[in-house]
């Protein structure tokens, strides 16, 4: 689930005087259905929001977090849940042990917080909503005292999990910074691509030169949306390792333009949309006026996983595939 939008529902049930049991992963090994950073959070009325990692397993510990809340308990909880058929466990086990059965055959197991929260903690849930949907980076952290977010100037470190003892741990991630698709063109395809990145957690920013774009206005689902000159781009795409572009202009002397100005720089993805013969020609053209060949060879194009997509949606679709496939590979 998107973050902005996990944390919003937190945020808007915490106003409304709920109280509710945040889920979250601190721990996992092996074929675990649910990695460490996963929330899910749980209302009194039974309202989910998010999730660990489904299954019988989450099941159960959504019934445990209401019945926990249906009694008022306030004391924040440990279990650590073992898929393996066969482990010793079960709904009474969970009563007597912090290590019990999750029901799952995946062969690997997970550690999972459950934390009270309520209207003290919504200081930090709008720190954290704040910087989120600004891009800016900070950390957040949880222990039996609670949730704290803590804004940075940038990030630092991976996720990590420190126990001392059952009721004396903590768990602090990277949160706020999301990783950045800069979509150069703000048509048809543009306004579908931002709707799928949007969802997947990235911070949209789409970059067009005409004025009075329809796509463009009605484009609801980027962060930043901007009219630039393409002579420009480079001010507009950032380097680094948490930075993506894709190039979708409106015709293909602009596309020329654009890559020949981002092809250098230090990005995460570049990806080029278009057919091979009009690639073709962009890369030649673009090989006399000095761009080097290990520098092309680094351009996605054409862009988009090959999955036969001809709509906008699907071509999106593609696209967004074979961006998640780069960053996953990167994160291994």
């Amino acid at each position: 689930m998107n973050h902005v939008l996990f944390w919003e529902a937190v945020r808007a049930e915490l106003l409304a005087g709920e109280a509710l049991m945040l889920l979250l992963v601190v721990e996992s090994q092996g074929s675990s259905p649910g990695k460490p950073g996963f929330k899910m959070a749980v209302t009194t009325a039974g309202r989910v929001i998010g999730t660990i990692g489904g299954g019988t397993m989450e099941k159960e510990l959504v019934d445990q977090a209401g019945a926990l809340l249906a009694r008022g308990s306030g004391r924040p909880r440990l279990l650590k849940l073992l898929h393996q058929e066969g482990a010793a466990g079960g709904r009474s086990a969970a009563r007597r042990s912090a290590s019990r059965s999750s029901g799952g055959i995946c062969s690997g197991w997970q550690r999972v917080a459950l934390l009270p929260m309520a209207g003290g903690d919504s200081g930090a849930v709008d720190s954290l909503l704040f910087a989120l949907r600004r891009n800016r980076p900070g950390r957040l952290i949880f222990s039996p005292r609670g949730m704290e977010f803590i804004p940075r100037k940038r990030e630092s470190g991976a996720a990590a999990f420190v126990m001392r003892s059952s009721g004396d741990w903590s768990f602090r991630e990277e949160a706020g910074q999301r990783p950045v698709l800069a979509i150069i063109g703000g048509g048809h395809v543009g306004l579908a691509l931002s709707r799928v990145m949007s969802g997947l957690d990235f911070h949209v920013r789409v970059l067009d030169d005409r004025e009075d774009l329809a796509t463009m206005e009605t484009n609801a689902f980027a962060q930043e949306k901007s009219i630039v000159r393409y002579r420009n781009i480079g001010r507009h795409v950032e380097e680094g390792k948490e930075s993506y572009a894709v190039i979708m202009t409106f015709g293909h002397q602009a596309d020329e333009e654009v890559l020949g100005r981002l092809a250098a720089k230090k990005l995460r993805y570049l990806g080029l949309m278009g057919s091979p013969a009009k690639i073709a020609q962009i890369f030649a053209r673009l090989k006399k006026k000095g761009v080097t060949e290990a520098q092309l060879k680094k351009v996605h194009a054409p862009v988009g996983l090959a999955i036969g997509s001809h709509t906008a949606e699907e071509i999106a679709i593609s696209i967004a595939a074979e961006i998640i496939k780069i960053r996953n590979e990167a994160s291994k």
